[in-house]
């Protein structure tokens, strides 16, 4: 089939692949422009791989060519195996899982490992050992792992940051950590050792944010079962001042406003109103668990209990290491069942006062559970161990309420 065409361009190659339809129209000077320097047609360099395959190297990092907004050069698509574009960082602590930019420095976060490499800069060593910096060729320079064997594990979603504070977690090892200017620190030994080594075990997700309005790093440990675990690091106290009851999938903070998403995907700002515990629609009350131990190497019988606060808590729990347990105490008598009543609160001097009774099961040789060790007829029976462990429930969920001691009148077990 013959056809005429008409080339309405000028400055242009035209190239002719099957037919009429298949054309190719390229400038042939650069940028289009009216005497900018001509490409000619001719031979063109390049290089034969037989072999050609995808190749995933997870402890290396590859960088692109330049790019420049003032003269318009944009490599960032150009990868060139001729050229040493590469770093690796060495495959026995695991894959790179986070990069974090941090002025003239990359931070590499490895499994095992966490290291920095200089940018547009090499480390050069002194006789003596010190090290220097000098300009050099290389986008990414050596790479310097900091002090201790500690990792980002395979949880990335950990890391957050505050100034030149870095926090995430290593499961692997059942810690928390933070990276600033005197290297890593573990910030899960301030009181809260045994309970990371714990929880991190059996984490599936590890959500960490930075909350800039009350200046706290939030963790939430995210377990396969629906369970979790939302708490607080705070700076000014070196310790984790707070549990908190919601389930965050993702945590920002923007101009010290503090925002989270549900696991709907639902935006969530936090501490825009008065209605306290309340997130995502869903309201829990707050609560405070101790353990009560005056004098360790003596038994004894707690026999009240006693807090200095604001009115609205309640005893929802207390259990001695001999396994008694007391009945709950509440600030008005509500019956239990059909015949349990549980002694109240009473307030003296703005103090709160309660008796304990205990409520220890014994189901041996018994159809029917009785109270064990009551007493009947004396109000107070108190309950028998080394130490107690209580939990104090606030029942004004809604409201700021505050609770600063909680103590027990206590006698010597006969």
């Amino acid at each position: 089939m013959a056809y005429t065409l008409e080339i309405q361009f000028f400055n242009t190659f035209v190239l002719k692949f099957q037919s009429y339809p298949a054309l190719h129209v390229e400038e042939s000077r650069i940028k289009g422009g009216y005497n900018e320097p001509f490409a000619t047609l001719g031979p063109k360099a390049y290089l034969s791989d037989e072999n050609y395959d995808e190749n995933r190297r997870n402890n290396a990092l590859i960088y692109s060519g330049i790019y420049n907004s003032k003269t318009e050069v944009n490599q960032t698509n150009v990868f060139s195996a001729g050229e040493k574009i590469t770093r690796a960082v060495d495959p026995s602590n695991g894959s790179i899982q986070k990069l974090h930019a941090e002025d003239t420095n990359l931070n590499i976060f490895q499994e095992e490992k966490v290291s920095y490499a200089l940018i547009d800069k090499d480390a050069l060593f002194t006789a003596e050992g010190g090290q220097l910096t000098a300009s050099g060729a290389k986008v990414i320079g050596q790479v310097v792992p900091y002090l201790g064997n500690y990792g980002i594990s395979k949880n990335p979603e950990s890391f957050a940051i505050k100034g030149i504070r870095k926090y995430f977690t290593d499961k692997s090892k059942g810690i928390v950590l933070r990276l600033s200017r005197d290297g890593i620190t573990e910030i899960s030994q301030y009181g809260m050792k045994n309970f990371f080594k714990d929880k991190l075990k059996n984490a599936i997700r590890a959500v960490g944010m930075y909350d800039d309005h009350s200046d706290e790093y939030v963790l939430s440990l995210h377990n396969s079962d629906g369970t979790y675990n939302t708490l607080s690091f705070d700076e000014s106290v070196t310790g984790w001042a707070s549990f908190y009851s919601f389930k965050p999938e993702f945590g920002f903070s923007v101009n010290k406003s503090f925002y989270t998403l549900n696991n709907s995907g639902n935006l969530w700002q936090h501490y825009i109103n008065n209605d306290y515990n309340k997130f995502y629609d869903f309201t829990t009350n707050s609560s405070v668990t101790i353990v009560a131990n005056s004098d360790p190497s003596v038994v004894k019988n707690f026999n009240t209990i006693n807090y200095e606060g604001s009115p609205g808590w309640q005893m929802t729990e207390s259990i001695t290491d001999l396994g008694m347990y007391a009945k709950p105490v509440l600030l008005s008598s509500t019956t239990v069942g059909n015949s349990v009543i549980p002694v109240s609160f009473i307030k003296k001097e703005n103090k709160y006062y309660a008796h304990l009774r205990n409520s220890t099961k014994d189901y041996s040789g018994d159809d029917l559970p009785t109270v064990k060790n009551q007493v009947t007829g004396i109000e107070v029976s108190g309950v028998k161990g080394f130490f107690t462990t209580v939990k104090m429930e606030d029942i004004n969920s809604s409201t700021a309420i505050e609770l600063f001691n909680v103590s027990h009148n206590v006698s010597k077990s006969s």
